[in-house]
């Protein structure tokens, strides 16, 4: 649910469009700090501005930054508070959101998308009782916004009241009858209530605003079923195993609703089909589990297995291979993924990390074109646009790894890795300036970016700049204190 960022008053957003270049870097002699009173309080105000700006343009990472600089200047300015909040749950750090949005609502914050804001926060803590009564004083501000009914319905349908949750429903429903989840939530109050006409209808509608719901096909036939239409239930059933034929629920079902309709064939089919399915998933969850434990050899073996019990089993095939290439061994991913790419030519994903097991083996052109072959499917997926940009600095082809880096954050604003590659790049060109400017980058978004504290320590150290480069050099023994190179560059700063 998308909320506005809040401007802070009395200063002018060209000022902070003029300092977005980059944040101030601080340094053993920086004083900006030390500014007292007003100063202090309208530099918070333009990083506030500055921090809603990084917000707009779907940066949260370079906004979260900003805005806790903003809050320690002028920690009573709501609207940073509201922004830092917006920001932490772009991030998913809901917890820290919480704390904010109620920071901001203690400093007086007149915003109404500040209920909103956080009840979904609330909300994605399992906290439902609290993000329903959030939701609540929302509806107070806003008795017109269907997209709030939906989340208060939703927060109520959490906690088992579901006569309200129902009314909730259906309040968005009346307010706008195109929200297909208030339709298919709707129509599972209704099962749940014996209500299966009404449920039927409500599912329809879903199926209508979202055909590739498989949620709401599947509520729509069982309400079809409990109404006697067998038939109409196994056609609707029929459409959801066409839409994922792995679905094992539609498999079971259509089994019980086909036999209850006499279509013993059909029936069976479907039985054997849903046998099939749940034991390559169970292997498959097992393989999961272990892959998430880092016990690749056992995730290996079931993931294995799951491709022996059903050959069709794309997911596996993809997890397998990445579970090769975290285990370092690239050339064995190579089978499951040629096998993923082969099957499934229009998924970007399967050419990405096949182009990443070709990279890590060192056949670059290889992973080039599969990269390639990713973008030209999936111009948004960043993971290959950036794999992309690799293979093109491993063949020196720099000009064009630079245009590659700078897509990525066309893409994604915060994506550190495009800025940190650019300041390699331009490092081994010589290009000092931008280089530093680029690791610097990296750091407005991850301060803790521990490469870039060394590479510019490095590189500040070659210019002149020794102050500067202690700071970053001292940075990198906080944060990793054996680091032996810095230790040995700072030790060379300050040698007689």
């Amino acid at each position: 649910m998308p909320h506005p960022v809040a401007r802070a008053g009395g200063v002018a957003i060209v000022m902070a469009v003029a300092l977005l270049a980059c944040a101030p870097e601080a340094s053993d002699t920086d004083t900006g700090r030390a500014q007292a009173g007003p100063r202090q309080a309208q530099q918070g105000h333009v990083l506030s501005n500055r921090g809603a700006l990084f917000l707009q343009q779907g940066s949260p990472r370079r906004a979260l930054s900003t805005l806790l600089q903003a809050v320690e200047l002028a920690p009573e300015l709501p609207d940073a508070r509201f922004n830092l909040g917006l920001a932490y749950s772009r991030l998913e750090r809901h917890n820290e959101a919480v704390l904010a949005f109620d920071r901001a609502r203690e400093l007086g914050l007149a915003n109404p998308g500040l209920p909103i804001a956080r009840g979904t926060a609330l909300r994605a803590q399992n906290r439902y009782a609290e993000a329903a009564e959030a939701f609540a004083d929302a509806l107070l501000l806003s008795p017109g916004r269907a997209d709030v009914h939906l989340s208060y319905g939703e927060a109520l349908r959490a906690m088992g009241r579901f006569d309200s949750a129902l009314v909730a429903f259906g309040r968005a429903v009346r307010l706008d009858s195109t929200l297909s989840a208030a339709n298919r939530f709707r129509g599972e109050l209704l099962a749940a209530a014996g209500r299966h006409d009404e449920a039927a209808a409500s599912y329809a509608r879903a199926v209508r605003l979202a055909p590739k719901d498989e949620a709401a096909h599947l509520g729509l036939a069982e309400a079809q079923r409990q109404t006697g239409r067998l038939t109409e239930a196994a056609s609707t059933l029929s459409a959801v195993v066409s839409l994922s034929p792995r679905n094992s629920r539609a498999r079971y079902l259509l089994a019980r609703v086909a036999s209850e309709a006499g279509q013993t064939e059909l029936g069976e089919q479907a039985r054997r089909a849903f046998q099939r399915l749940s034991a390559a998933q169970r292997h498959f969850d097992q393989g999961q589990v272990y892959a998430r434990r880092g016990q690749h050899a056992s995730a290996d073996s079931e993931l294995t297995r799951a491709l022996e019990v059903d050959s069709g089993f794309f997911e596996a095939y993809l997890r397998l291979g990445a579970v090769r290439v975290r285990d370092g061994r690239p050339k064995d991913a190579l089978a499951p993924l040629r096998q993923a790419v082969e099957r499934w030519p229009n998924h970007a994903g399967g050419h990405s990390l096949l182009a990443e097991a070709y990279l890590q083996i060192g056949t670059t052109g290889l992973a080039l074109a599969s990269f390639d072959a990713a973008v030209g499917l999936d111009a948004g997926l960043v993971v290959a646009a950036l794999g992309r940009g690799r293979a093109l600095v491993s063949l020196e082809r720099f000009d064009e790894a630079e245009a590659a880096f700078r897509r990525v954050l066309g893409l994604d604003p915060d994506e550190v890795e495009a800025y940190f590659s650019l300041g390699q790049i331009y490092t081994r060109q010589d290009h000092a300036a931008e280089a530093i400017a680029s690791f610097r980058q990296c750091l407005v978004v991850d301060p803790d970016h521990l490469e870039s504290h060394y590479a510019l320590g490095l590189l500040l150290t070659q210019t002149g700049d020794a102050g500067r480069a202690r700071h970053h050099l001292t940075r990198v023994l906080s944060l990793a204190p054996d680091h032996p190179r810095a230790q040995e560059k700072l030790a060379a700063i300050d040698r007689p």
